[in-house]
């Protein structure tokens, strides 16, 4: 063969060989892409555990699956898929501990997350799951479910203490638990504090808050408040599901209390002068006083310095807690008061929060009450007042009248006077007032006399004319929203009376009225001017005006002229804190050329003789024909009208026992009602252990609650009241020691 004829050959060889070769990858490309080629992911979707929950801190029942497949939808194995769950709030965590896993595809493009735990946090969420070359996400709809509560317990704030009124130091925490004792989120925790009594408030300003329990379990409240009553109590915490609530042991620490005190009488001196005395103290829960500040006159020359009065600097109350009877020592910075500047109150709580007292000292002998105090920011609005005592001729005086406190301004004043056996009406007057320090205590000038005040609260003030050469005690009694609106109406069945000057004409009166038609009304009364006077009916005519300034005029002996002051219809006059019973009335002042005195017009609500029944504090300024003063304060019980009591009584002249104060008195007689007049009862008091010393006393009720009383010895008069005695819890100083003996009689050491 020639060599052209072999070439030929081997190129149809070459040929043969390139043919087959042509239709052998056709025929496999028809059969797929070739083992030579990589897949590319194209889409990821969640195909297993997608939407689940599961309780916080346990594993989800199924893992978390996807598919990842390429652009023609077939399955791409060997790819990694990132799981990625939050990092905060609620999630869970992989095998690895961590949010976060990835997890490679199988041959059928499934890539499955290792067993999912949720955390402790209760809550929904999404667990995500990418792979590369793919801008969407798989989305896996989770949620934690709270687990059950099993136990709750108080973790913060278990057991604390405050004031009575003062917020506690710390908020009230519960931690709620679940069965394995891992912490239950998300959980409603209510707290609740006793509805009554000793007990709190949180900053909803109720004794009941929601809470709801954070990732640790613990549900935090606000703030809780004490209230006012001071005592031991507890707050429970409840959740749902859990039968035994946490508890929290809380105590209300009595608050140290104030009080403003105001006195009047006679002081123990051959001048038988007058003895004024106001002020305000302040005293712990064990009784220790303090401090104050006090304003004493008598108008010869044994006045409280000024400006500023006296320091009350210490001192003590030591109560009975069973009576409610003990003593107020006060040590003021005046030497020249009470026993080297030591004085001594006899006291005799009707409640927590009043108290009828006594000079107990033997430098004199006065009769006031003692009233809790209640600061406001500022005066405003219309008053009523009353004050009496002598002038600066030493004759006897009273005035008594309305007027409104505007900011720094005393305006729309009009006065009655009885100065003297002088008697003006009529009188307008204005003035300027100070605002009170932290005592209470401020000023004012009338005219030429100079006055201090203690507030009692927003609507009652106790007054003392401070001048060397005058002097006055009395009060001023807010009008509340019945302020220009008063009419003849608004003076409707009443008992009232007054006390005639105790150092110049004895007398008192006491009397039970009804206003009828036209102006008029008709009573039955009964007096005791020095040994003169009695009793029988009364009548006369009567007028008041839109500012509450009336009068009564009568018939009945001297007491033909009486101002008529009215004051706020939800006062109680005699207990200026009591707001529930013996409510309205008016101050009462005589403008009698004769007479001269002041005192208190109270609502005749219940004459009812069922009704004068229970535990009653009494109290008497009373003063013998010779005008030598006693007065006394006591604490007893009426059953079917038969009293039987004890009390502290205020002797400093001797006149009726061996000491000038004497404690353990005893008071004893039965109330017999005057079936013509009902409310009035006649009674002779066995009092002082001493048969010849029995006073023949009339007795006019109010109500069940207050009765008006009356001395009418021909050679005794005398003037009080008795008060319906109810709780005394709260009372500083209680203590079932003895009252301490007084200090022997002493005069004042002053130059006169």
């Amino acid at each position: 063969m020639s060599r052209q004829s072999s070439a030929v050959l081997f190129a149809i060889a070459l040929l043969s060989l390139a043919a087959w070769t042509g239709c052998s990858g056709a025929s496999r490309g028809n059969s797929g892409s070739g083992s030579n080629s990589t897949p590319v992911p194209a889409s990821i979707s969640a195909t297993a555990g997608a939407t689940q929950s599961a309780t916080a801190g346990a594993a989800f029942s199924a893992p978390l699956s996807v598919t990842v497949l390429d652009a023609t939808s077939q399955p791409v194995a060997g790819v990694s898929v990132a799981f990625t769950a939050p990092s905060s709030g609620a999630s869970g965590t992989f095998a690895n501990s961590s949010a976060t896993e990835t997890d490679k595809t199988n041959a059928s493009g499934v890539a499955t997350s290792s067993t999912f735990t949720a955390n402790a946090t209760a809550g929904s969420y999404a667990v995500t799951a990418t792979v590369s070359g793919v801008s969407s996400a798989a989305h896996f709809a989770l949620t934690n479910t709270a687990p059950p509560p099993a136990s709750i317990s108080a973790s913060g704030g278990a057991t604390q203490s405050a004031t009575a009124g003062a917020a506690f130091a710390a908020p009230l925490s519960a931690t709620v638990l679940d069965a394995h004792s891992h912490p239950v989120a998300g959980a409603s925790v209510i707290f609740t504090a006793p509805s009554s009594g000793a007990s709190g408030a949180f900053a909803n300003s109720s004794p009941t808050e929601t809470d709801t329990t954070n990732a640790s379990g613990v549900a935090t409240s606000s703030t809780f408040t004490a209230n006012a009553t001071a005592g031991s109590y507890t707050v429970t915490a409840a959740v749902s599901g859990v039968s035994s609530p946490a508890d929290f042991a809380l105590t209300n620490n009595p608050a140290n209390l104030s009080f403003v005190f105001y006195l009047y009488g006679t002081e123990y001196s051959a001048g038988d002068y007058m003895l004024g005395l106001v002020g305000s103290v302040i005293i712990d829960p064990s009784g220790n006083v303090l401090s104050g500040e006090q304003d004493f006159n008598d108008a010869a020359g044994l006045t409280s310095p000024e400006p500023g009065g006296d320091a009350i600097t210490g001192g003590s109350l030591s109560v009975d807690p069973t009576t409610g009877q003990g003593t107020l020592t006060l040590v003021t910075n005046n030497s020249n008061l009470g026993v080297s500047g030591t004085e001594t109150l006899g006291v005799q709580f009707v409640n927590a929060k009043h108290a009828r007292v006594i000079t107990f000292d033997g430098t004199g002998t006065s009769s006031g009450s003692m009233d809790a105090q209640t600061l406001p920011t500022a005066l405003s609005g219309s008053f009523a007042f009353a004050y009496a005592g002598v002038d600066n001729s030493y004759n006897a005086a009273s005035i008594g009248g309305v007027f409104s406190v505007s900011g720094t301004a005393i305006t729309n004043g009009i006065a009655d006077q009885d100065a003297g056996g002088t008697v003006v009406t009529g009188i307008p007057f204005s003035a300027t007032i100070s605002a009170a320090d932290s005592h209470g205590r401020g000023s004012f000038t009338l005219d030429t006399t100079n006055f201090v005040y203690y507030e009692v609260g927003p609507e009652v003030l106790r007054v003392i004319d401070v001048d060397q050469a005058d002097a006055l005690v009395g009060s001023a009694y807010g009008q509340g929203a019945s302020a220009g609106t008063f009419s003849n109406a608004s003076l409707g069945q009443s008992v009232l009376g007054t006390s005639g000057n105790t150092f110049e004409y004895r007398y008192s009166w006491v009397a039970q009225i009804t206003p009828g038609s036209g102006a008029t009304f008709t009573g039955y009364g009964d007096d005791n001017e020095q040994g003169y006077g009695g009793n029988g009916a009364i009548s006369g005519t009567y007028a008041v005006a839109s500012n509450g300034y009336g009068g009564l005029s009568t018939s009945w002996d001297f007491q033909s002229q009486i101002g008529i002051y009215m004051t706020d219809p939800n006062l109680n006059l005699l207990d200026p804190n009591n707001t529930t019973s013996g409510l309205g009335g008016a101050l009462v002042v005589d403008l009698d050329t004769e007479l001269n005195g002041i005192g208190f017009a109270t609502p005749q609500t219940d004459t009812s003789t069922a009704d004068f029944t229970g535990n009653y504090v009494f109290a008497m300024q009373d003063t013998d024909y010779y005008e030598y003063p006693f007065d006394y304060v006591g604490q007893g019980t009426v059953t079917t009208l038969a009293l039987s009591g004890t009390g502290l009584l205020s002797d400093p002249f001797n006149q009726l026992m061996n000491g000038p104060a004497d404690t353990g008195v005893g008071f004893s007689s039965t109330f017999l009602p005057d079936g013509s007049n009902p409310g009035r009862y006649s009674l002779n008091l066995l009092a002082l252990q001493d048969p010849s010393a029995n006073l023949d006393v009339v007795a006019y009720q109010a109500s069940g609650t207050q009765v008006y009383w009356l001395d009418e010895n021909a050679t005794v008069i005398g003037f009080g009241f008795l008060e319906q005695q109810s709780t005394l819890t709260g009372i500083p100083g209680l203590s079932p020691r003895q009252a301490p003996a007084a200090p022997q009689q002493q005069k004042p050491s002053t130059v006169r």
